[in-house]
């Protein structure tokens, strides 16, 4: 019987918290109310309340969760055993893997989920889960371009943490662009060329 109450809460919690993402993903933080994910997650408002205090709580641990997922094929991408390029290859398929997946489901390009939940919102927890999440996604670019100086592919006079900020900031610009234009081939045509330009690597098809 305890199994079965623990199984029940755990998929009560997950309904919650994939809802929450998919719905502030495809809208944006402040378009989506408590009322609205307990609707869509099959859930009633005291359920949600039993496990989370608002909604700020609730999309903090969907974005953590999601985050802590994203985070392993992060590791996998970016791991030493894979050249520099390589590893901005694998990357920009990760990205159009994910918008392909979500086009599919939705009908339209999303870009990133952070910027959906932190970008407008005035919570602070939310605020600083999307500042966190960007500096653990430069560590990332930093070391790939350690790596690519390293190995005589980079100037080593560059600055990498430098470098890794402008390769963020471009790929979030093409994520919102693809966004604005719903238009998922922007991200296929523009996201590896302009990293690779930015990097000053060669070009490699994908």
């Amino acid at each position: 019987m305890a199994t079965l109450v623990n199984s029940e809460i755990k998929e009560t919690k997950k309904r919650l918290l994939e809802t929450a993402l998919n719905l502030i993903w495809e809208n944006n933080y402040e378009s989506v109310g408590i009322a609205q994910i307990c609707e869509e997650a099959g859930v009633t408002k005291g359920a949600f309340y039993h496990y989370f205090q608002s909604k700020a709580d609730l999309v903090t641990a969907a974005f953590t969760e999601y985050w802590q997922q994203t985070r392993l094929e992060m590791d996998r991408i970016f791991s030493s055993q894979n050249t520099p390029i390589e590893r901005v290859n694998l990357y920009c398929e990760m990205l159009i893997s994910k918008q392909k997946m979500r086009e599919l489901q939705t009908g339209n390009v999303l870009g990133c989920p952070f910027i959906s939940s932190g970008h407008n919102t005035q919570e602070k927890q939310l605020k600083q889960l999307t500042a966190n999440t960007v500096q653990n996604v430069i560590k990332y670019f930093v070391s790939l371009i350690n790596d690519a100086q390293h190995e005589n592919l980079i100037s080593q006079e560059l600055n990498a943490e430098d470098l890794a900020r402008y390769m963020y900031e471009f790929i979030h610009g093409v994520l919102i662009l693809a966004r604005l234009k719903n238009d998922l081939d922007i991200i296929r045509n523009d996201l590896q060329p302009g990293i690779l330009r930015i990097l000053g690597l060669q070009t490699v098809t994908l």
